[in-house]
């Protein structure tokens, strides 16, 4: 691979925000006449069957100057799977879906307007328009990081109700007899689960094959074993914890103990347990080694529990069980999507391959063995918060993108009665409709958009098209469960704990946190180039070295020029002046500027359509260049004389400044549209816009080892498009690593 270089842990814009859509706000402030009505409550759309008289038809003219590489197309894949895009024909000339347009106005309209999500979990399709990808009813999921490994407690399953609920005991091995051991004044936390070799390489030298040791330690058993306290980080290298690691097992035939395993004579062991009683709980799907399922990966583990009074039992209600059910789920899911994009997914754990090959995920049932996160309750009760099937692994929110979206009015609506602003000048579909009809179903919108032309330079010889082809860098998809790109506080900004803290990576996704509508800041870097910009056939580094995965990337075979110049019209009817003001607000790309940035009197915004956003291309200045507008009533009287009808020419022209957006120095105030115009217009300095990188993101979830919160300056999320003036993210560079060896002197024993 190549060597390039590598942008991470320089300061950045990210590629990927959001808008904060903060519809409680908005419709309060309407009741209170601070903006308006029409604009921010939800209502029924008025019908097609006729015409308000004080309402409104006509058209707009359009004028789209395109600022960086458009790109849209169907997207085509050859027999060695790699995908492929060209701007379609019509005639032998560029040919512009106008839907791609009306998506585009629309997608700013929502925003302006705090809109309910029209399209929920949407992507686009191949030709650069929008479709629903799931409908976000199920909870998420994350990866932990390894520092909260060690709180997880290990649990075995010993009864199931009949309502989903479920009695566990909690195995906390010696824990809850023994303080934590004492070395060279430093403190070990020992981790609850016994460690079990499972490879040749690892903190022990095997003294039998792996298939007897196998063979005596199959998944779910019974087991009896001597075991050593050996301590991890004594050298100064990776965390510093104690841990058990078997040593013996007992032959069930035989009675004899049997010598599988002798400790590295550079581990240090501080103490051993003998006759001790467990259970094997193996990870690692039947046919797999450990090796296979995380490349250091050595061992599996042994649950046990020493304490005088025995294992603590504790009933686990329904939700928790049902989302051990989720977390196992996703592992089946992220590899059928790695199939897609590899040859070679990650391999099943021994939960999901069991999942996969019964092709359904089952409950919990007695004797399963499980992690569980426990907090103490009030009366010093342990409560089980999560159940998971792996240490480092992935674990569940506490909320489904669709209970956080109901709850803030942004799901989209459920009866006609529901609509709000974009809905009713756009349309809606009503997903779930049975036995209903007509505008309770669907609702064909108040606006639609004639073909699109290119308006060629005269005596200049301009073809819009490049044939030039080149390979885009892959385009991450904006992935739910990342979170912090996504939601928003209450009042618009980036959420925190009650200390103003960074949230903890299982603290997203909480009752109370808002959804936030995808947004891509301009790359104003890319702004005024001619040709394709590097930067979006760059692809993210790794260690210094270029990825050459094809099958994640895009071929861009054609392509349309910056500077290409392309006309349509919009033909409105039965809309309101507030409407048609708002509508004509976003279509003057001077307003989407941000106050601190309107010093340049040539500086505009840029609407964003096709395919490529986040790496900076189709950048649109969008702007009306001529409006004609007549009332219904005037309609009316045509329809009348015969002498006319909405979309005739018949219209008068009429000044734009003549309907400007209602209460327009309110919402200049408000986050959703200081937001708005921050994405459309981009960063005043020089900083690029780009993707976290794979390092800097590994390093950006870094968490205390002890507390399991963020390490600092750790935990970052998107700078809150809404701030006066945006600050760039910096992730820190990771420390230094000491990798020299030390020798200690070894205590005889542990602090009792």
């Amino acid at each position: 691979m190549t060597p390039v270089h590598d942008p991470s842990f320089e300061p950045f814009h990210s590629a990927v925000n959001r808008i904060p859509v903060l519809r409680t706000a908005s419709s309060q402030d309407a009741q209170e006449n601070k903006l308006p009505r029409e604009l921010f409550s939800d209502e029924m759309a008025v019908g097609h069957d006729c015409l308000a008289p004080e309402r409104l038809s006509g058209r707009i003219d359009l004028k789209l100057t395109v600022h960086s590489p458009l790109v849209y197309g169907e997207q085509t894949r050859n027999a060695s799977g790699r995908s492929s895009v060209a701007i379609p024909l019509s005639n032998g000339n560029p040919f512009v879906p106008p839907t791609m347009v009306k998506g585009m106005i629309s997608r700013a309209y929502e925003a302006l307007t705090c809109s309910r999500f029209r399209v929920f979990g949407a992507l686009e399709d191949q030709k650069g328009e929008r479709r629903v990808s799931d409908d976000h009813k199920t909870r998420l999921t994350y990866r932990s990081d390894p520092a909260s490994a060690l709180s997880l407690v290990p649990l075995r399953v010993i009864r199931v109700h009949d309502d989903g609920s479920c009695d566990i005991h909690l195995l906390r091995g010696d824990t809850d007899v023994y303080l934590n051991p004492i070395e060279q004044g430093v403190e070990y936390p020992t981790m609850y689960a016994a460690s079990l070799q499972a490879e040749r390489k690892g903190h022990c030298r095997p003294l039998e094959s792996l298939e007897t040791i196998k063979n005596l330690t199959q998944h779910r058993a019974k087991i009896t074993c001597h075991m050593s306290l050996c301590l991890h980080g004594d050298c100064r290298k990776g965390a510093r914890y104690a841990y058990w690691q078997v040593t013996h097992v007992q032959d069930p035939t035989t009675r004899e103990f049997i010598h599988l395993f002798e400790v590295n004579s550079h581990v240090t062991v501080v103490d051993r347990l003998e006759n001790i009683t467990g259970f094997v709980y193996r990870t690692t799907a039947p046919k797999d080694r450990p090796s296979t399922l995380f490349s250091r990966k050595h061992d599996e583990r042994v649950f046990f529990d020493i304490s005088d009074t025995g294992p603590e039992k504790v009933t686990v209600d329904k939700t928790v069980a049902e989302a051990f059910q989720v977390v196992v789920d996703s592992y089946v899911h992220l590899r059928e999507q790695e199939k897609k994009l590899s040859a070679k997914p990650h391999p099943h754990n021994m939960y999901s391959y069991e999942a996969y090959t019964t092709e359904h995920c089952r409950p919990l049932t007695e004797g399963d063995l499980a992690f569980a996160v426990v907090h103490e309750g009030k009366d010093g009760e342990s409560l089980v918060e999560e159940i998971v099937p792996m240490m480092i692994g992935r674990r569940a929110y506490a909320e489904s993108p669709e209970s956080l979206a109901k709850a803030q009015r942004v799901a989209p609506l459920s009866s006609k009665e529901e609509a709000s602003a974009a809905d009713r000048l756009f349309g809606y579909v009503i997903s779930d409709s049975k036995g209903q009809h007509g505008g309770d179903v669907a609702l064909r919108g108040s606006l639609s958009c004639g073909p699109v032309t290119f308006l060629l330079p005269d005596n200049i010889s301009f073809d819009p098209v490049s044939q030039e082809s080149y390979s885009l860098a892959p385009l991450l998809s904006a992935k739910p469960s990342s979170a912090r790109r996504f939601l928003t506080s209450p009042s618009g900004g980036i959420p925190t704990d009650a200390e103003r803290r960074h949230l903890a990576r299982g603290e997203y996704y909480s009752r109370g946190q808002l959804l936030g509508a995808a947004a891509f800041p301009t790359h104003r870097l890319l702004l005024g180039k001619k040709g394709f910009p590097t930067s979006a056939t760059q692809r993210v580094p790794v260690e210094g070295m270029r990825q050459d995965n094809d099958k994640v990337a895009l071929t861009v075979n054609s392509w349309i020029k910056p500077g290409s110049i392309l006309t349509c019209s919009l033909t409105f009817s039965n809309v309101t002046r507030s409407e048609l003001g708002a509508l004509l607000w976003i279509l003057n790309p001077r307003n989407l500027v941000p106050e601190s940035e309107r010093d340049d009197a040539k500086a505009v915004g840029f609407l964003k359509m096709g395919l490529g956003k986040p790496l900076g291309l189709g950048a649109i200045e969008v702007r009306a260049t001529g409006l004609h507008v007549r009332t219904n009533e005037e309609t009316a009287k045509r329809y009348e004389s015969l002498d006319g009808c909405i979309g005739d020419e018949k219209t008068t022209a009429a000044n734009l400044s003549e309907y400007p957006l209602p209460f327009e120095e309110n919402l200049l105030k408000t986050p959703w549209v200081r937001a708005l115009q921050r994405s459309a217009f981009g960063y005043g300095d020089d900083i690029p816009v780009r993707y976290m990188t794979l390092s800097e993101n590994k390093e950006n979830n870094q968490t205390d080892f002890k507390t399991g919160r963020p390490k600092s300056g750790r935990g970052q999320s998107p700078a809150s498009l809404a701030a006066r003036d945006p600050q760039p993210l910096e992730v820190p560079r990771p420390p230094e690593r000491n990798t020299g060896h030390k020798t200690w002197d070894r205590k005889s024993g542990r602090r009792w």
